[in-house]
């Protein structure tokens, strides 16, 4: 049938081209061997790549010398397959042609070298070599204990068509420190995958950089909950009392945690209009939100809150009762005898008449502290029953 298969080798048809030099794979008949080489000039690129994964199993000097020729090709995905090719071939002539591979800008083509040179069980010679090598196999984390020698082969990998492969290189990027990142996580904090935008917030947060802050500002209003979480985790930590009008701004956020950290970063600041902010958040549907509310403003001390606090005391999460008793007691030991709590007592009373048991109780002890036990017990005896 050898005629039926080089009829097929001239067809017009490039996937019957293909499939017959698929067919001829391994073959060590020199007409065999011929056809392989011939479909190496084949305008159609799947019919080369046939080609060369059928000389990669052809014991011969012409095929392997084919296949190294083929690394040069200015199609990427024929320059793979002839890495992949020699991999399978097992002949390492090609080792330094495939070592300049792992800079090739077609990330496929830097797999398919890195794989091929483990393969053939070749030594980087030094630490970028060993950086490009990691990142080319996959173990991007590895590539960073390069330190500076791994800032290319992990810049390169930040425009990786692979979304995850983009999030690596930034997670890696965060433990080296070389001004050469800097500007390529800044063009990543623009990424289309926010998990990616996360990954270069983090990895730029120690870096001094001027332009850092104000791209890392703008990322507190992307559309992503989590990409808004991690630049105000990062932004936080630089303890800054300037930032403080961007983190009020935050108070509003619809996720729960970016409202969290934004509470958290304020209450460090001891000014009374941040309170003021922050006392509406004693109300927040989220209890670690309360919580946060309540042990910032008895950071701050800040006497104002005495009202909004005895109130949280009858807040249907115990952490947050308990926070804002440790708040009220840090502002002022004697809260209970003070004119704030007194203000509070309309509403506690009013509390008495709550559907819910928890709350009317709650509220009959606080109105027991402020008015003595007689009182306490009187209003839990006038309590309408639960069902």
């Amino acid at each position: 049938m050898v005629w039926l298969n080089n009829l097929r080798l001239k067809s017009g048809s490039p996937e019957v081209r293909r499939k017959a030099l698929e067919t001829l794979a391994g073959s060590q008949d020199r007409h065999a061997l011929e056809s392989l080489l011939a479909g190496l000039n084949d305008e159609d690129v799947q019919v080369r790549c046939a080609a060369l994964s059928g000389l990669a199993l052809v014991r011969d000097e012409q095929a392997v010398e084919a296949l190294v020729t083929s690394l040069y090709d200015p199609i990427s995905s024929v320059r793979e397959a002839a890495a992949t090719g020699l991999a399978q071939s097992g002949d390492a002539r090609a080792i330094g042609r495939l070592a300049a591979l792992l800079k090739d800008p077609h990330p496929s083509v830097r797999t398919a070298a890195g794989a091929a040179l483990r393969s053939l069980g070749w030594k980087p010679a030094n630490n970028e070599e060993q950086a490009l090598f990691e990142v080319a196999l996959g173990h991007t984390q590895a590539a960073s204990f390069a330190g500076q020698a791994g800032v290319k082969a992990l810049v390169t990998e930040l425009k990786h068509d692979t979304g995850f492969k983009r999030r690596a290189a930034a997670e890696a990027l965060e433990n080296v420190d070389d001004p050469r990142t800097t500007k390529p996580l800044l063009a990543a904090l623009k990424d289309e995958d926010p998990t990616v935008r996360v990954s270069a917030i983090h990895a730029l947060s120690k870096d001094p950089s001027a332009q850092v802050l104000p791209k890392l500002l703008e990322r507190l209003h992307d559309p992503e909950s989590c990409v808004r979480l991690a630049a105000a985790e990062v932004l936080a930590k630089r303890v800054d009392p300037a930032l403080a009008p961007d983190f009020l701004n935050l108070l509003a956020d619809q996720n729960f945690e970016v409202r969290l950290c934004a509470v958290q970063f304020l209450g460090r600041i001891r000014d009374p209009q941040i309170a003021e902010a922050l006392l509406p958040l004693l109300a927040d549907s989220d209890a670690d939100v309360r919580r946060a509310v309540a042990q910032a403003l008895g950071t701050m001390g800040e006497p104002a809150a005495l009202e909004a606090l005895v109130l949280a005391l009858t807040d249907e999460e115990r952490a947050v009762r308990d926070a804002a008793e440790l708040a009220l007691s840090r502002i002022d030991p004697d809260w209970a005898y003070s004119g704030a709590a007194q203000r509070a007592t309309p509403k506690l009373e009013a509390a008495l008449n709550d559907q819910r048991g928890w709350v009317r109780s709650a509220a009959a002890q606080v109105l027991s502290r402020l008015h003595g036990s007689g009182m306490g017990q009187e209003a839990v005896r006038f309590q309408p029953q639960t069902s």
